[in-house]
């Protein structure tokens, strides 16, 4: 009988122990998810590296990177593994079992959570296991894990990704302040604003300088202030009237339509370097119903966003990518 599939190693976990190595770029956290000695994992690494005659790792002192080769194939496992688990997970599947949602801290506490009614209005009978995380990259959700059905997550622009991206938003990037900074129903000028107390959402202060740097403002930079490690925490100070913050629109529509938050006076918004995208690792009635309503809603509120910019003399300029 012919043998088939000869480029592939005679013992399969050998890719699995890769697999491992790759992903946490560490021998010694491959060995401790496996269960197995880190001296099992090197050994296992070398065989495969002799069968296939090409190195999978570059080995510095303290330090482990990937060949071209070694990424190449890490990449076709990761993809492949996510498949399988997906279809065995389908497979053993129960109706009865919650939609479990991974997400960002902020993105869940400023945005899902709020309207996750809307969607228990039309599916009342289908449950939610959320789940969040400080981080929202692809990365730091850990997209290769098989703990969730549908996970939302954010990208820079020109950022690779193994996993589909199925896109759902821009972000746009604006600041934003409480009428219990300024003590008046007016609209400030930007400049105005931009001299009461800068609250940071990010430790690096990344969306300030992009914004700014956009409106030629970049002189106006200011790393003094309060900084936070969370956009949530930013936005709670700014609705408090502590200072003036900058934030991605689509999470505060609701909270400017109301008149929570304010735009300064003819105010530039911009699409910033972070795009939102979904991926779905179960397919089901249960998360085609979620990802259409997410979708819906996005939609829903980004023209009500172009709405506003439009009533309020507000500019929306976007970039040509």
């Amino acid at each position: 009988m012919k043998r088939r599939h000869t480029l592939l190693p005679p013992s399969l976990n050998g890719l699995r122990v890769f697999e491992a190595a790759a992903r946490h770029l560490s021998f010694t956290l491959a060995a401790s998810e496996l269960s197995v000695t880190q001296s099992a994992v090197s050994r296992q690494i070398r065989q495969l590296e002799e069968h296939f005659g090409f190195s999978l790792f570059i080995r510095r002192h303290r330090a482990l990177s990937l060949t071209d080769e070694g990424k190449e194939v890490a990449l076709l496992l990761t993809r492949q593994y996510s498949e399988l688990n997906s279809a065995l997970r389908q497979l053993k599947s129960k109706e009865n079992e919650p939609l479990r949602v991974k997400v960002a801290m902020s993105f869940a506490v400023r945005w899902l959570i709020p309207r996750l009614h809307s969607f228990k209005e039309h599916y009342p009978t289908l449950d939610i296991a959320l789940t969040s995380t400080m981080g929202h990259t692809s990365e730091e959700l850990r997209l290769d894990d098989d703990d969730y059905d549908v996970a939302i997550y954010g990208m820079q622009k020109e950022s690779k990704n193994p996993y589909q991206k199925n896109f759902l938003r821009k972000e746009y990037l604006a600041p934003v302040y409480s009428e219990l900074l300024t003590k008046t129903e007016q609209p400030v000028d930007i400049d105005t604003l931009l001299a009461y107390q800068r609250l940071h959402p990010t430790a690096d202060r990344t969306d300030w300088r992009v914004w700014l740097k956009r409106n030629q403002k970049s002189h106006l930079m200011n790393n003094s202030g309060l900084t936070f490690d969370t956009l949530d925490m930013a936005l709670t100070s700014c609705f408090a009237g502590q200072g003036v913050t900058i934030t991605d629109l689509m999470l505060v529509v609701h909270e400017l339509k109301q008149g929570y938050l304010q735009l300064p006076q003819s105010a530039t918004i911009i699409d910033g370097p972070w795009q939102y995208y979904y991926h779905c690792q179960t397919k089901s009635d249960a998360v085609t119903h979620f990802v259409t309503w997410l979708t819906n809603q996005q939609a829903t509120e980004q023209a009500q966003l172009f709405e506003m910019a439009t009533n309020h003399g507000w500019q929306i300029i976007e970039s040509d990518s």
